[in-house]
């Protein structure tokens, strides 16, 4: 089960498309990063207020975890559901560095769960993908210390015992790179205990019936003999053998044949597939890939202690900051793109606040998209009373402005035509009153010197054409123009320009062109005024090396919303 990556391929179409995040008992779940055979797997967070001195609320904080639901459709299969329980069931006391925590099993509705421990990271096998991609090996102190660290968490379930002292006889059964978890801290966890076989156990498992995968079975698992610990070590003995040598030592063309290959157990030693490896790590592979069990280690903590001791030789420094300075590198852009989507939820929070909106801390990105979305959308004005108020004021003030302007040139105009010796004929050197601050280097909210004509891209408007009239009435007028409207007693008979508003949001943050020029500042950008007509934007993130072009369509007097998801 993948906690932390949505690697698995495995999606059931005929589930409804959920409506994410939404709350789910006392958690809410943000994210559906995984779905397999028995259960979605969701990135959830658990809410608390926190208390001051004086045990009053003084804020919330939030801790991220896994839910794993049991899918809808297995609820009523007895099977399904008594192997979710004896997951829980097993899982639950157990609390260990190299094992995935649980935190409860709970019922929602007529929904099961589990709450577990959220993993930043990847898991082994597609760490591994990732690795054959760039036609690299895993170093083979990564593959020592991953091997050391899983077998310390199998150990520990293999000795585990209950509140009364008893053995509880915990054996994994599915070791594999996919239930092997890398995390970008350095840490490495075992996780999905689903099939695991214990002494608690509702159900035993049906003679002749295997469980796991074939290619990581042990001899035993293969043939429906009783298992101990010593099967897990087998599996995980392969699994070392994967890292180092980059094939899967068992596997054939089909199961069938797979199965074979896991019964007979022959093997070549892993210095034969890849040159230089010490003869130690030959000897503790090998002999924890023996056929019969008593071959083996005699437990996973001597196979750990194997695989740890030629660590020391080839690399005495390598620790889990290692393991996590390698992580990060092999996964930066993942990363990345991780914090650039945190850094635009903390961008959006802060724009947001200062534009009056109420806001929670706690919401999603999603959310705050949404939430700006939906701002937009409800028009150029500002919410509420408070904003309708100070608007009308601002167009009162402005009014008044200009009435007194105009009655000023009016008295002054005989003297002014005089003294710049006008008769009526056009004069070059006067500005164009048609022409707005918005068209020179105003670095004011004013953006755009003019709609750009048709072209390629996607427009993405909420309003009506018809509302785009005056849309393209922005051209420059001639010389003789300016000289007819003197004639006809010195008033502009210009259509007058017409501007719109544009909103923009973009997940993760980027910077935005607009018409080639750069805006200030990232998204989201509320309140710009440009002029009605066509316009091109051009969204960029620089550290994530993602940009995107569109044409918008803004119209006269109106709100576009603008809200782009950015793809490497």
């Amino acid at each position: 089960m993948p906690v932390f990556s949505p690697s698995a391929p495995s999606v059931v179409s005929s589930l409804p498309v959920e409506d994410l995040p939404r709350q789910f008992g006392r958690y809410e779940l943000l994210e559906l990063i995984a779905t397999g055979g028995m259960a979605q797997i969701y990135l959830a967070r658990l809410a608390s207020t926190v208390p001051d001195q004086s045990g009053l609320s003084s804020g919330q904080t939030a801790k991220e975890l896994v839910i794993k639901r049991i899918m809808p459709h297995l609820i009523e299969n007895r099977e399904f559901f008594e192997m979710f329980v004896d997951e829980a069931r097993i899982t639950m006391p157990l609390h260990h560095g190299n094992v995935v925590q649980v935190y409860e099993f709970g019922q929602v509705g007529s929904d099961y769960f589990l709450a577990m421990e959220y993993v930043r990271g990847r898991n082994l096998e597609t760490v591994q993908s990732r690795l054959a991609e760039l036609e690299r090996p895993v170093p083979v102190e990564v593959a020592l210390f991953v091997g050391s660290e899983v077998a310390k968490g199998l150990d520990y379930a293999h000795r585990f015992r209950d509140p009364q002292d008893r053995p509880t006889g915990i054996i994994h059964r599915d070791v594999s790179p996919q239930n092997i978890l890398v995390g970008y801290q350095g840490e490495v966890k075992l996780t999905d205990f689903g099939i695991a076989k214990a002494r608690s156990r509702i159900r035993q498992t049906a003679q002749g019936i295997i469980r796991g995968k074939a290619c990581y079975l042990s001899p035993e698992q293969a043939e429906c003999r009783e298992l101990d610990g010593r099967s897990d070590q087998f599996s995980l003995g392969t699994v070392v053998y994967e890292m180092l040598c980059g094939l899967r030592p068992f596997e054939a063309e089909h199961e069938v044949a797979t199965l074979q290959r896991v019964r007979e157990a022959k093997v070549d030693p892993p210095s034969t597939r890849r040159r230089g490896l010490p003869a130690e790590v030959d000897r503790a592979v090998m002999r924890a890939l023996q056929r019969e069990p008593d071959a083996r280690f005699a437990d996973c903590a001597a196979f750990g202690l194997a695989l740890a001791r030629p660590l020391q030789s080839i690399a005495p420094e390598f620790t889990s900051a290692s393991l996590a300075d390698w992580m990060r590198g092999l996964f930066a852009r993942e990363i990345g793109q991780e914090v650039a989507a945190r850094t635009t939820k903390e961008r959006m929070l802060e724009q947001l606040a200062r534009q009056g909106a109420r806001v929670d801390a706690s919401m999603s990105t999603g959310e705050l998209l949404k939430m700006g979305t939906l701002t937009m959308r409800s028009g150029s004005q500002p919410t509420g009373a408070a904003g309708s108020g100070k608007r009308r004021l601002g167009w009162l003030l402005a009014g008044a402005l200009v009435l007194v302007l105009a009655a000023g040139t009016w008295l002054a105009w005989p003297a002014l035509r005089e003294s710049l010796g006008l008769d009526g004929s056009a004069n070059p050197s006067l500005p164009d009153a048609g022409v707005s601050a918005a068209d020179g280097e105003d670095a004011g909210t004013d953006a755009g010197h003019g709609p750009e004509g048709a072209g390629d891209g996607e427009a993405s408007s909420d309003t009506d054409a018809a509302d785009a009239t005056d849309a393209t009435d922005v051209a420059d007028a001639s010389h003789s123009s300016r000289a007819d409207a003197g004639q006809e007693g010195g008033a502009d008979r210009r259509r007058r320009i017409l501007y719109g508003y544009l909103r923009i949001n973009s997940d993760p943050w980027a910077y935005v062109e607009l018409d080639g020029r750069r805006l200030p500042g990232e998204t989201p950008i509320m309140e710009l005024r440009v002029r009605a007509g066509r316009h091109r934007l051009r969204f960029f993130n620089p550290e994530l090396k993602i940009e995107k072009s569109m044409t918008v369509h803004v119209h006269a007097k109106r709100t576009e919303t603008i809200s782009v998801k950015l793809k490497p």
